[in-house]
C-alpha cells in the first residue's frame, strides 16, 4: 500500500485536488430543513483538510465531530499515520513521569529549558536524513485524544527549534508519556 511518503510531487498534487473535489463535492450535498439547518456532516474531507491545510485549525465542529463519533478519530489517526513524514507512538506504559527526549525512526524530539529566560522551553527536532523532506506541522494526540496542531519553523542543517512558554500546551503535551506526535 502506498503511504504519502512515497508519492511523487504530482501524485501528492493530483490526491490534494482529489479530496478538494470530494470537499466541494460535499458542500454542495449539504441541505437545509424547513425547521432549520440540518447540522453539517463532517466527512473524511474535512480530516484531510485539518491535517494538510497549514493554516487550517481545528474547528469547534469538527472538535465536536471527534468527541460524537469514535470511527472518526480512527479515521484522522490512520490518515495521520499515512500522510506524517515522522511519528512517534504513545510510549510504553511502564513508562511514567514527564519525558524530557523522545525518539523516532529518523528524527529526535528534545525539550531544553531556556537558561535565559526560566518560563521558557526550547522544543528541539533533530532529524537525521538532512535531505529528505522537512516535516512542516506538528501534530499531537494527547490521552484523552485531544488533537493540537503546530506549525513548524524551517529546518537548519537538521534541526527545527521552538522556543514555546514551559506551561504551554505544546511543551506539556511533548512532556507526557501518553501523548502520539506525528510530523507532517
Amino acid at each position: 500500500m502506498a503511504t504519502w511518503k512515497t508519492f511523487t510531487p504530482r501524485q501528492k498534487a493530483v490526491t490534494e485536488k482529489a479530496f478538494e473535489a470530494l470537499s466541494t463535492l460535499d458542500a454542495l450535498t449539504e441541505w437545509g430543513e424547513a425547521g432549520g439547518e440540518k447540522p453539517r456532516q463532517i466527512g473524511f474531507s474535512d480530516l484531510f483538510a485539518y491535517v494538510t491545510g497549514p493554516e487550517r485549525a481545528m474547528d469547534g465542529e469538527l472538535r465536536r465531530a471527534l468527541g460524537r463519533d469514535a470511527r472518526l478519530g480512527v479515521a484522522l489517526d490512520r490518515l495521520l499515520d499515512k500522510v506524517s513524514l515522522y511519528h512517534i507512538p504513545r510510549l510504553a506504559a511502564a513508562s511514567s513521569g514527564l519525558v524530557e527526549s523522545r525518539e523516532g525512526e529518523g528524527f529526535r524530539i528534545r525539550l531544553r529549558p531556556s537558561q535565559s529566560v526560566a518560563s521558557q522551553t526550547y522544543v528541539i527536532i533533530e532529524l537525521s536524513d538532512l535531505l529528505a523532506e522537512p516535516p512542516k506541522i506538528m501534530f499531537l494526540c494527547t490521552s484523552s485524544n485531544q488533537y493540537r496542531k503546530h506549525p513548524l519553523p524551517a529546518a537548519q542543517d537538521g534541526i527545527i527549534q521552538i522556543l514555546a512558554e514551559t506551561d504551554s500546551e505544546l511543551v506539556k503535551s511533548l512532556g507526557e508519556v501518553d501523548t502520539e506526535v506525528f510530523l507532517r
